[in-house]
């Protein structure tokens, strides 16, 4: 995969609008997770595939084809999206970068301002310099001239480019002479093919039980998306935890089929074949495994002892316990538990902790989709995205196969996750081998449940009548799988949609979209009455019908946290704003960069509430706050009062207005 550096200068300011606003301040700036002021890199992408076509459509009849191979093509209801092999991150401008705001009205026939017409956007001053990567995974020489042309040929980024707006120059320092008209000039006869990957060609190709299990690390450079539903009536895209088995599977048969599509194939038929998913995982460790629990796990919401809050599962029976700080039918009688999901991070001396997924960061933008046939109404979506670093995860192959992925990721391979992956998701995934369940023997676990209690890791696909209850799901799959019988099961079913590009399964039409599959959902937790025989085995071997590409992945219970973890702040992420500290916007943002979320969105609404009527009756607001409040509320409002006092004196109630309207969207949107 060739990797470009490259350089956005402004030469008129830019209003790449984040899609996000209030009443008063109709459009923001879009930010990065690390508080930048970005152009969106799929606001980028759409520009170069508009530019691209219309540039080639007079010299080549297949300008569409070549527009395809480049940025992809979406999936229709009889036939399959591809994607692009063209990846493009946001530009990025530097923290100190200068902003301003433009007020507009629409003008009628008459050349009167229309009514309700007035929009206030959000801008970045000319002369801001903004610096981004492009990626092209694709060998072919001319096709990564192809990817430099299209971004050469972006001369505007943002809104009212036909106005004059967003001017641009972009450069890359690697390719200081190349022009667009160079480029094309070496483009326009080349013959152009696509990447051809293909998975299933012989599945025999691999046979035999022998298999190996190698340590996946991914290491991302950007927010993550990945889906779980799809989107509601509200377009908001939320995003799962953890990235699925499935996607790594995807991945991993994709390296290999680079060197070996005979060996990519045999591989994903293999019975011993298994990806489990990338979890979260705390930075600057290396633990011995990283598990998925869902709310079978417990924490306690009062403390034990005034010291430690109470972690465990509720599957673990009491009789099994010698240990009364981890008896949870016996604690929760009396102490306020609630359900947690997340990770358990097992470390190598043994001790494991609890990464809940409410504090894994979360990244939320908005995307305007435009479809080639004009907007619609509805085109505005909102996308949740989490902040992780560093992702860990188990992969059992067929030894010839893991001993070929070794070597292609000996040095990391830049690899893509996700939703929007040509613009996000990207990162390095690395491997090692790994002795398979050998660290797993440090589990803190009662020797009664030793190779009897389970957790699910990625979905198990099952074959039962709709009406059955879990303990016969559970005791029927376990049963065709050789595991025994169940004692005690906390399992959940579900229903799991998708798509399968490898075309194994089968398929809506030609879509790419795969029928719907009964499962029980990751989470679920089963204890054995009889300890499993041969464990490392039929773990390798997994549970459940499909199991390729990352279906039936299980592991054994580590049994008991002792203590949160969390995952490490970045030291970059401050938010740093603009040089225009006089505005209304500005000092919006500096209140909410002071005040954080020690005020709810409601209480920052009734001051505006106030302010709507007077700025004396603001005034008075924040002494009722000072004589009549708690203590520690008058101390949220007391750290922002002395800015809210000048700004009340020296600004216009509108202007007031707008200052209190930026600091109220921005503690709505920060969750």
């Amino acid at each position: 995969m060739k990797n470009y550096e490259f350089e956005l200068l402004l030469r008129s300011d830019a209003e790449p609008a984040s899609g996000m606003g209030g009443e008063l301040l109709n459009s923001m700036l879009p930010k990065d997770e690390k508080g930048c002021f970005i152009i969106p890199g799929s606001h980028l992408k759409g520009v170069m595939r508009e530019n691209l076509f219309n540039l080639l459509s007079p010299l080549r009849k297949d300008a569409a084809k070549i527009c395809g191979i480049l940025f992809g093509n979406p999936g229709e209801l009889n036939e399959g999206g591809n994607p692009g092999v063209l990846h493009i991150t946001n530009a990025a401008a530097l923290p100190d970068a200068k902003t301003l705001t433009i007020t507009r009205t629409a003008v009628g026939p008459d050349g009167v301002a229309s009514d309700t017409s007035l929009r206030t956007t959000e801008a970045l001053a000319k002369g801001t310099c903004l610096k981004g990567r492009m990626s092209c995974d694709c060998a072919d020489v001319t096709v990564q001239k192809l990817c430099r042309l299209a971004l050469l040929t972006v001369t505007a980024v943002g809104g009212g480019r036909t106005r004059g707006s967003g001017e641009c120059k972009i450069t890359f320092p690697a390719f200081p002479a190349e022009t667009p008209g160079k480029l094309l000039k070496e483009i326009a006869a080349a013959e152009i093919r696509g990447s051809q990957k293909c998975f299933i060609h012989n599945p025999n190709a691999v046979t035999g039980g022998d298999f190996k299990a190698v340590r996946l690390v991914f290491e991302s450079s950007s927010p993550i998306c990945i889906p779980e539903r799809p989107a509601g009536k509200n377009n908001v895209i939320g995003s799962a935890d953890a990235i699925p088995g499935t996607a790594v599977a995807g991945v991993l048969l994709n390296l290999l089929s680079e060197r070996d599509q005979d060996l990519s194939s045999g591989c994903c038929r293999s019975e011993v074949f298994r990806c489990f998913p990338l979890l979260p995982t705390p930075e600057g460790e290396d633990p011995a495994a990283v598990l998925r629990v869902s709310n079978t796990h417990k924490i306690s919401k009062l403390c034990a002892e005034g010291k430690n809050h109470l972690f465990g599962d509720l599957m673990i029976p009491d009789k099994y316990l010698s240990d009364p700080r981890y008896r949870w039918q016996e604690q929760s009688r009396t102490i306020s538990m609630k359900g947690v999901s997340g990770m358990l991070v097992v470390g190598n001396g043994g001790d494991v902790k609890l990464l809940r997924s409410g504090d894994i960061p979360r990244y939320y933008s908005a995307h305007g989709v435009v479809n080639g046939e004009g907007e619609k109404k509805d085109n505005l979506f909102t996308m949740e995205s989490i902040r992780v670093k560093k992702f860990t995860a188990l992969a059992i192959l067929p030894v010839k196969a893991a001993q070929m992925l070794l070597e292609i990721l000996k040095e990391g391979r830049q690899v893509f996750f996700g939703k929007s992956k040509s613009t996000m998701g990207g990162g390095i995934l690395k491997a090692q081998a790994t002795p398979l369940f050998e660290k797993f023997d440090r589990y803190h676990q009662v020797e009664k449940l030793r190779n009897r209690l389970f957790i699910v890791q990625s979905p198990i696909v099952y074959d039962s009548p709709a009406e059955s209850s879990s303990r016969d799901i559970i005791n029927k799959v376990l049963n065709e799988a050789g595991w025994g019988e169940v004692a005690e099961e906390s399992v959940m079913t579900s229903v799991l949609f998708g798509w399968n590009s490898m075309k194994l399964d089968k398929q809506l039409c030609n879509s790419g979209r795969v029928q719907a599959k009964r499962v029980i959902t990751p989470g679920s937790v089963f204890l054995l009455k009889e300890p499993l025989s041969s464990p490392v085995e039929k773990i390798a071997k997994g549970l459940g019908s499909d199991r390729y590409a990352g279906y039936g992945a299980v592991m054994p219970h580590p049994m008991f946290a002792t203590a949160l973890c969390s995952l490490e702040k970045d030291a970059e992420n401050t938010v740093q704003f603009g040089k225009c500290s006089g505005s209304p916007v500005f000092c919006g943002y500096r209140l909410h960069r002071i005040c954080g979320k020690k005020l709810s969105a409601s209480q920052i609404a009734n001051l505006m509430s106030r302010a709507e009527t007077s700025v004396e009756e603001a005034e008075n607001f924040l002494e009722e706050q000072r004589l009549y409040r708690p203590e520690d509320i008058w101390d949220a409002w007391k750290s922002v009062k002395e800015i809210l006092d000048k700004y009340f004196k020296s600004y216009s109630r509108p202007d007031v207005i707008r200052m209190l309207r930026v600091w109220h969207d921005l503690n709505v949107g920060d969750k």
